[in-house]
């Protein structure tokens, strides 16, 4: 009899635990994998598969997570006929497949580089909860990026708490650090790394700034959230009048009206343009004098500028001036923000004709005085600044981009850029700066009124800002260099995979480096100094472009100055 209760027992107990592990496998989150899209002139198909390999095999560790098997993945995957699935494809398949995760990206190959896009989804929100956005030099590279994804996928979904530690450290913003500006390795410690020293005495300049610790992990770091688009320009500044700065971003014919908020980076308005329209760049700057800035948009359409303003009038923002035949850029001075307009030459290089202020007058934009600018250059790319003492000077990006000075002339620069020199060139940059993928495309009429019209491009060159950036009372100059794995070699492809920003001092015989940022991962299609979060004190903004492609961007602020102690 004790040997059937015995007997009994042992039934009950392995039942029991049947029971128990099919309850706990019910209780898993459902996670699929799904293989990753490649964008590549050679077949990576190797490098596809073994990171679809990794993923499945480190997140099938542990009785928490259930992964859906390849061949089902595979099966569900075929409705996509091959496209590349969108998140919408990937949410549809995860409903299909009734899971909790999904698993998907890309893998971008150029020359001995490799880009990794990876994102987890969450079904039931709909949202992308984590992902990694990595540059990664081989396989070498990308096998730990694959293993820190998975564990960030496993922390996520199992809902434990990584382990703390300072380079994992979340800025205070309660922003999630972005995939896309990985944490530096050694070589990448300082954000700022200075030729006249450090800069941690007798300056205003935020010294989380210029430390070896995490950039992303300091108080003065803060990026928004990643949109699907391609922004060609950004400024910043109060655009309806509520005493605060939004922040105004373009696309090719789109402008979004944004304002950061304590906890979050809040779309206002947005205004879409036409399908032909081309929006080059856009400025912030009250013009016309009535206390609420004008947001002035630089539209190409067809074959000529057709730009335009918008202001924010009874409750709702108009355009009060349109198919303006001007490009705008806006630089700030002692006596205020001057408009700058130049309009296109036909039978030439575009901007080669002379550039105006353009003035707000009888309600409306127009012609001003001839600018003081050596006829040549090109409204974008240009600062009049007060370099050496109280001289204005002309700062601006030639068409190799080095920066030259120049006197405030309006001589051709076909007069000045001479063998033996020019007394109206003052300097000259050894090293190139700038760069841009902002291009204009237009119809180029020939001088000769029998040849041809031909198609022709141009690249839209990016701000010089001046800005007394270490508080002595003296503006340095501040220029963004975008760097390219191929050079500046190829003048019709523009591949910018990072950037810097530099801040450059006059010290009598030249433009001296004060500082440089460290290489920031990204593209910089524009930028900023100003107030971005209505704090009285203003940021390092940048609008960066991500991946290989720059279809994603982001809005990026760095604190300029140190906090004051109570």
């Amino acid at each position: 009899m004790k040997r059937f209760v015995f007997f009994f027992c042992i039934l009950g107990v392995i039942f029991s635990g049947l029971v128990w592990a099919e309850e706990a496998k019910n209780q898993a989150k459902r996670v699929a994998v799904l293989p990753f899209s490649v964008h590549s002139s050679e077949d990576i198909n190797y490098v596809r598969d073994g990171i679809w390999d990794m993923l499945i095999s480190r997140l099938s560790v542990g009785d928490g997570i259930r992964v859906s098997a390849k061949q089902e993945v595979k099966e569900a995957l075929e409705k996509l006929e091959g496209k590349e699935p969108t998140a919408a494809d990937v949410y549809g398949l995860g409903k299909r497949l009734n899971l909790d995760y999904a698993v998907w990206g890309s893998i971008t190959k150029i020359g001995n580089s490799i880009s990794l896009d990876a994102k987890l989804l969450d079904v039931s929100t709909y949202k992308t909860t984590v992902g990694v956005f990595e540059q990664c030099r081989g396989m070498d590279d990308v096998i730990p990026r694959i293993t820190d994804f998975a564990q960030k996928i496993q922390y996520h979904v199992l809902g434990i708490t990584p382990p703390v530690t300072e380079a994992a450290t979340l800025p205070p913003t309660g922003q999630v650090r972005s995939p896309d500006i990985p944490l530096p390795g050694t070589d990448e410690g300082k954000v700022i790394q200075a030729k006249r020293g450090t800069f941690t005495s007798a300056t205003n300049l935020n010294p989380d700034f210029i430390t070896d610790a995490n950039p992303l992990a300091q108080k003065g770091f803060w990026i928004s959230p990643q949109y699907k688009k391609t922004f060609k320009g950004m400024d910043i500044g109060d655009v309806d009048g509520d005493k605060k700065n939004e922040v105004v971003v373009i696309d090719r014919n789109t402008v979004m009206i944004y304002q950061k908020t304590e906890t979050a980076f809040v779309l206002r308005n947005k205004l879409s343009g036409g399908f032909h329209d081309q929006y080059l760049a856009v400025d912030v700057a009250d013009i016309n004098g009535n206390g609420i800035a004008e947001i002035i948009v630089t539209n190409f359409t067809k074959d000529s500028p057709t730009s335009f303003v918008m202001e924010f009038r009874d409750g709702k923002f108009v355009k009060i001036a349109s198919d303006l035949e001007w490009f705008f850029r806006v630089i700030n001075t002692d006596e205020g923000p001057v408009l700058m307009g130049q309009e296109l030459v036909v039978g030439g290089h575009p901007f080669s004709g002379p550039i105006y202020e353009v003035v707000w007058e009888n309600n409306t934009y127009r012609e001003g005085k001839e600018m003081f600018v050596p006829r040549g250059l090109s409204v974008f790319g240009v600062l009049v600044a007060k370099v050496d003492g109280d001289t204005e000077r002309v700062l601006a990006l030639d068409e190799y981009d080095h920066i030259n000075i120049f006197r405030k002339t309006k001589t051709p620069l076909s007069k000045i850029q001479i063998i033996g020199g020019s007394d109206d060139l003052i300097w000259r940059s050894d090293d190139v700066f700038g760069g841009s993928n902002n291009k204009l495309d237009f119809i180029r009429q020939p001088a000769d009124t029998d040849g041809e019209e031909t198609d022709a491009s141009v690249y839209v060159k990016g701000r010089i800002l001046s800005y007394d950036t270490d508080g002595d009372g003296k503006r340095e100059m501040v220029v963004i260099k975008n760097l390219s794995p191929t050079g500046r070699v190829f003048k019709n492809v523009r591949i910018f995979t990072s950037s810097e920003v530099y801040d450059l001092e006059w010290d009598g015989l030249g433009l001296a480096e004060n500082w440089k940022t460290k290489k920031i991962q990204g593209y910089v299609a524009d930028y900023q100094i100003k107030d971005i979060d209505n704090d009285g004190r203003d940021e390092v903004v940048l609008a960066v472009g991500l991946g290989t492609a720059m279809t994603r961007s982001a809005i990026v602020a760095y604190d300029l100055e140190a906090e004051q102690a109570p």
